[in-house]
Order: structure tokens, then sequence, then C-alpha cells
């Protein structure tokens, strides 16, 4: 095939495969949620007894709450080929005397942040899901501070998935979960963080702290 020919060739594959239409991945819900943190996978690398696979009777629930992968033909919270770092333990309980409230429950609206503040204290408002593996390791990180700190309060949003009222108020713009806002001692705005970053989380405390 001429070079000239092959090029053409080329680019108009290109724009069909840019316009095909692309699977349709849906929603994360926590429906995948293993019980207990001593879960065992079943063939499939889920916990057994929410496995669509080992049990299909369960499918209908997935595609109610739209957490299905059409591509897949499982639940997106169950996708480990689009996903492959779920993680389906259950949410770690925070050391016993802290001060953790979560104040969202299932992604209702929240008005404003600022009634929600520990008086004297630093506050953390933790936007996160059930579904969110990186939010697991944030709560690794903000109960072992809290282990050794008594003046750090923790203020826990639950948006379910980013449609629910308050993602769409307080999530316009962030691009990843988890995302922290800090509040200082004397009620100020120290900083918002997305993902990850312990380090930029640790200064945030350190300066909210004074």
């Amino acid at each position: 095939m001429p070079k000239q020919r092959q090029f053409v060739f080329v680019m108009v594959a290109a724009f069909f495969w840019a316009c095909a239409p692309r699977a349709q991945h849906g929603k994360m819900s926590a429906l995948s949620l293993a019980t207990s943190e001593q879960w065992k996978a079943c063939p499939h690398g889920v916990p057994e007894d929410v496995c669509v696979k080992c049990h299909p009777e369960r499918a209908r629930a997935y595609r109610d709450r739209g957490d299905w992968c059409e591509e897949h033909g499982v639940p997106e919270s169950q996708c480990l080929t689009c996903n492959p770092d779920l993680d389906f333990s259950p949410p770690k309980a925070p050391p016993q005397g802290s001060d953790v409230i979560e104040i969202v429950h299932a992604g209702e609206d929240l008005p404003a942040l600022e009634p929600f503040l520990a008086r004297g204290r630093v506050t953390v408002f933790d936007f996160y899901a059930a579904w969110c593996t990186p939010c697991r390791k944030l709560d690794t990180f903000l109960y072992s501070r809290l282990a050794g700190d008594q003046h750090i309060s923790i203020r826990k949003v639950n948006i379910v998935d980013w449609d629910s009222e308050a993602a769409q108020k307080w999530l316009k713009g962030v691009p990843e979960l988890p995302y922290v806002i800090v509040y200082g001692k004397r009620g100020q705005r120290v900083a918002e963080l997305h993902g990850v970053d312990f380090a930029a989380l640790d200064r945030a405390l350190t300066e909210a702290a004074r």
C-alpha cells in the first residue's frame, strides 16, 4: 500500500474509532462492600456473598442503583477489569473516644460546614465514598493522628456518588476523592486538598493547630 493511501487509511480508522460509542460504565455503590474485615474472595475476586456471578439474583439491585458496567456485565463496584484497585473491606472504625462524626450519611444536601466546627480544635471535613479505595488510606492516616492528638475533630461527608446533592454542591471542579477541607482552631479555613497527598495534609494540620 503506498504511503499516502496508508496514511489516509489510518486517519479514517482513527476517526471511526473516536466516533464509535463507548461502553457504558455505571456509578459505584456500597453494595459490594463485605460485611466483615475477614471476608474471603470467591473465584471472581470479590466477596462471595455479594458477587453477582455467584448470585445472579443480586444483579437487579445493582442495576437499580445505576451500579453496572455494561462492557463486562458486572457491577461497576465489582469490575476489577475497569477498577483493578477496588477494596471490598468495610470502612475502619475510628479510635475509641475520638471526635469523629458523620454529618452526611447518604449524599444529602449540606448547606454549610461552619455549624459543624469543633470549637478550639482543628476540624477536618472528609468528603468520601464507601467504595473509594484512596479514602480508606486517608482514614488510616487520619486515625493514626487521632490516636496521639486530642485536638483534631473529623466530620465525615458520605457523598455516595458524584451525582448526589452533597457532591453537586461541594465537589464541583474536584477531580478525585478523597477531598478534605481543614479548618484551624480559630475557625479559619486553612486548606482544601484532594487525593492522598499526606505530606500536604500533614502540613495543613500543623498550620491549623497554631
